[in-house]
C-alpha cells in the first residue's frame, strides 16, 4: 500500500520563480474561464481546448497538467454549488503558487525546477533543503513539490504493510476533550486549550478598528495564522500519540462519522452566537481526525469508519438540548 505525507520548510522565493509563480496562476485561471465559457467537464477536454493556448505564458510543459487539474477542480467545485442553489462568484486563484509532479529532481542538498521552456534548452532553479527536510526523504521517493509565498512544501511516498490489529481503539470527538479507549483501557486528553486559543482570537479581531479594510485583513490573517499554527501543534502532538499507543497496542483505530455536527446550531434558533461559535470554530474535528488517518496510512495502521447508523446518530445528537443535527 502506497503512504503519503508533506514536508515543508519556510522558503522565500527569487523573483525568478514569482514570476514563474505569478505566470502559472494566470494559466490557471485562464483554464477556469474556457472551461465555464464552453461548458467543458471533463480534463481531456479542456486539454485539447487549452493546452496551446497555454503556452503564450512560456511556461515549461510540465506543468500544463497540474494547470488543468487544478482548474478543473475549481471548476467543479463551482458548479456543485450552484446545483446546490448556493450563491457563488467565479473561482479565482489569487495566490501565488507553484506546484508540479513532473520535471523535477532531488540532487542532493537541492531541489531543481525548470523555471523557462526555451526552444533549445531549459533552464532550472536551485532551491536549497533545510537538514530537517533532507532527513525526511532521505529514504523515501518525493512525488511532487508546492511553493507558496514563505513556504516549500514536498509530497513524499512509501510502500507500507498493513499492520494485522487483534482489536480496536475508538476515538470520541469533543469540544474540550478527546477520550481515545476501549473496554479494557482508555485516556483522555484535554483540549480546552484549543478553544481558549479560538476565542483569544476572536476577541483580537473584534476588536480591530482600522479604517482600510485590506490593512486590517491582513493583520487578522497573521493573528489567524499564529492561530492556527498553535492548534495545529496541539492536535499534531495528540494524534502522534494516539496513533503510537494504537501501534503499541496492536489496536485499530475507530473514528465515527461526525459530519453535518455543525448544523446542531444554526443563526435564527436563539442558541446565541457564542453556543454557535463553539460548534462552528472552537475545535477542528476534521483536522484531527485527517491528522490520525494520515500517521496511521504511514505506519500501516488499519483505521476504520464507522457510519451514522452504526454509530446510531449519537454524535449527532446535542447532549444539552437533545437536538438532532441534520
Amino acid at each position: 500500500m502506497l503512504a503519503f505525507k508533506s514536508v515543508t520548510q519556510p522558503y522565500s522565493p527569487s523573483p525568478l520563480i514569482k514570476d514563474l509563480m505569478k505566470r502559472y496562476i494566470d494559466a490557471i485561471n485562464l483554464c477556469i474561464d474556457i472551461a465555464i465559457e464552453k461548458n467543458i467537464t471533463s480534463r481531456n477536454s479542456l486539454s485539447n481546448e487549452a493546452y496551446k493556448i497555454i503556452s503564450r505564458y512560456n511556461l515549461p510543459s510540465y506543468y500544463y497538467v497540474e494547470i488543468i487539474n487544478k482548474a478543473i477542480a475549481l471548476v467543479k467545485n463551482y458548479r456543485k454549488r450552484l446545483r446546490k442553489g448556493q450563491k457563488v462568484s467565479k473561482p479565482r486563484v489569487g495566490k501565488l503558487t507553484l506546484s508540479s509532479y513532473y520535471g523535477f529532481k532531488i540532487d542532493g542538498e537541492y531541489l531543481i525546477i525548470p523555471t523557462s521552456n526555451e526552444k533549445y534548452r531549459r533552464s532550472y532553479e536551485k532551491i536549497e533543503l533545510n537538514n530537517y527536510v533532507r532527513g525526511k526523504i532521505s529514504n523515501v521517493e518525493v512525488r511532487s513539490f508546492t511553493i507558496s509565498e514563505g513556504r516549500l512544501s514536498l509530497t513524499i511516498g512509501k510502500e507500507v504493510s498493513l499492520i494485522e490489529c487483534n482489536n480496536t481503539v475508538g476515538v470520541d470527538r469533543n469540544i474540550r476533550n478527546i477520550t481515545v479507549g476501549n473496554e479494557y483501557h482508555y485516556k483522555r486528553y484535554d483540549v480546552s486549550e484549543v478553544v481558549k486559543i479560538k476565542n483569544r482570537y476572536r476577541k483580537k479581531v473584534s476588536h480591530f478598528k482600522r479604517n482600510d479594510n485590506r490593512i486590517r485583513k491582513k493583520i487578522e490573517e497573521k493573528y489567524g495564522r499564529r492561530s492556527s499554527s498553535r492548534v495545529n501543534q496541539i492536535l499534531h502532538k495528540i494524534s502522534k500519540d494516539i496513533v503510537k499507543d494504537a501501534i503499541k497496542n496492536n489496536e485499530a483505530i475507530v473514528l465515527e462519522n461526525i459530519k453535518g455536527i455543525r448544523n446542531i446550531t444554526k443563526k435564527g434558533d436563539y442558541k446565541g452566537k457564542d453556543y454557535r461559535f463553539l460548534f462552528n470554530n472552537a475545535f477542528p474535528y476534521g483536522k484531527l481526525e485527517f491528522q490520525i488517518k494520515y500517521k496511521c496510512a504511514w505506519e500501516g495502521l488499519p483505521v476504520i469508519e464507522l457510519s451514522r447508523k452504526d454509530t446510531r446518530n449519537t454524535s449527532r445528537t446535542c447532549s444539552v438540548c437533545v437536538s438532532l443535527s441534520k
